[in-house]
């Protein structure tokens, strides 16, 4: 084949694909334009079933709403429990078989933040905006994933596609250990190239290439208990209270300016004596204004870009608390969360792929959002098994964990053409 030849074939070849995309383009944001109404009743039934993370059934009859929709599009479904002993509901999986192009996994979750005796319980709709709980977070993410699919069904590109949902029944609040509760993910993610995480949008330009992990900590302290007349002096000490507060400011003064690290004491005791039940967040104190601290405790978290800004600031954390005010002693644990989701060449690839199906549908470049804005969440567990991973492809929002929870209607079509567009470029290759 001469080297004309060959050019003109290739030429051809590229323009019947960019036929072919243009002319899925125009089915993908005609289905979506058809079906928002039906797309925005569908939420609104879903958010009126009460499914905070401790109420099982709730979150059950949130996920038996939209099987039967997967199944319809010729997705294998089915429930994974958790064990008993957890109190928390099952994860809803959903697989389409498929050979063609990367293998894509969809995640997104069935529960909220908000329990039944909360009074933040309805769908209200007042002009482009709705409010209610999981309208964003995430029922509203659930309802882009399906009809992101249901458009490539009408469009005729999802028979091949290799397609894997899981929607967790805890994200809020998830089952400990991670091993067990986030099994699905994990099996999900090794037959899987490409993770996308449903989670609401932070603004309509950007998507998340990667997000913070989180670990919780405890710092206790611990002085000797006496007379508050001698405080400071050299037999008794400074006390329990002074240890701590000079932990937690040091800390502050030495690595609250390091970039994408935060780290917050949520809860804080110390008096004669400290009782805390960790369970329910919840504590009791007895001390008196004449008397030093005999102990403190503080907890919060720790978040992080990296494992290594992870272990970086550990371990100044620990160089912290072991260097004692005179008359204390001080102990700090921590329990890891969910892990960071880092930034990765992968990662920003696969939003350039996000960013060229936006720009295909009229809708603009996409940009990275910026890591600090976004916290931990379900996609940062498989982020290092998957080869690329991208978040915040829910529809827009604010208010998230709040009675102020607000949908932006309007954004429930555009990104649910995005999504498909986007699931359709990766199935092609």
């Amino acid at each position: 084949m001469t080297k004309r030849i060959y050019l003109i074939v290739l030429s051809l070849f590229f323009y019947n694909v960019y036929a072919t995309a243009s002319s899925i383009e125009k089915q993908i944001s005609g289905y979506c334009s058809a079906k928002q109404n039906e797309q925005l009743a569908l939420l609104e039934q879903l958010v009126n079933i009460n499914s905070g993370t401790n109420n099982i059934a709730g979150v059950q009859q949130v996920g038996e709403l939209l099987r039967p929709q997967f199944e319809a599009l010729g997705f294998k479904t089915w429930w994974v429990k958790e064990p008993p002993a957890f109190h928390r509901a099952a994860t809803l999986v959903a697989e389409h078989k498929g050979t063609r192009g990367k293998r894509i996994l969809l995640i997104g979750h069935l529960d909220t933040v908000f329990p039944p005796n909360s009074p933040f319980q309805r769908f209200e709709r007042k002009g482009n905006t709705a409010k209610g709980p999981g309208v964003i977070d995430d029922k509203g993410g659930v309802v882009v994933i399906l009809y992101a699919l249901k458009a490539l069904q009408a469009a005729h590109v999802l028979d091949d596609a290799s397609i894997t949902v899981v929607l967790t029944g805890d994200e809020e609040d998830s089952g400990k250990p991670a091993s067990i509760s986030r099994k699905p993910l994990f099996e999900a993610a090794a037959h899987s190239d490409v993770a996308l995480d449903f989670e609401c949008a932070i603004s309509m330009d950007t998507a998340t290439i990667a997000r913070r992990g989180i670990t919780d900590w405890t710092i206790k302290t611990q002085g000797q208990e006496s007379h508050s007349s001698l405080v400071f002096k050299k037999v008794v000490g400074y006390g329990a209270i002074y240890e701590l507060a000079r932990i937690l400011d040091t800390m502050r003064v030495e690595l609250a300016s390091e970039r994408y690290l935060s780290f917050n004491p949520g809860i804080i005791m110390g008096g004669t004596d400290v009782g805390f039940e960790a369970e329910k967040a919840k504590g009791s104190v007895f001390g008196k204004a004449n008397i030093i601290a005999k102990t403190a405790m503080a907890r919060g978290d720790l978040r992080y870009l990296s494992s290594k800004q992870k272990l970086r600031a550990e371990k100044r954390f620990n160089k912290i608390v072991k260097q004692n005010l005179p008359g204390t002693s001080a102990s700090i644990s921590y329990i890891d969360g969910i892990p960071s989701m880092a930034p990765t060449a992968a990662n920003m690839n696969l939003l350039k792929r996000y960013s060229e199906a936006s720009e295909r549908l009229g809708y603009g470049p996409v940009k990275a959002l910026q890591p600090g804005l976004r916290g931990a969440g379900d996609v940062s567990y498989v982020a290092s098994i998957v080869s690329a991973s991208l978040a915040g492809l829910g529809p827009l929002g604010v208010g998230s964990h709040s009675a102020l929870e607000t949908l932006d209607i309007s954004s429930l079509p555009m990104q649910t053409q995005r999504a498909a567009m986007l699931m359709y470029l990766l199935a092609q290759y």
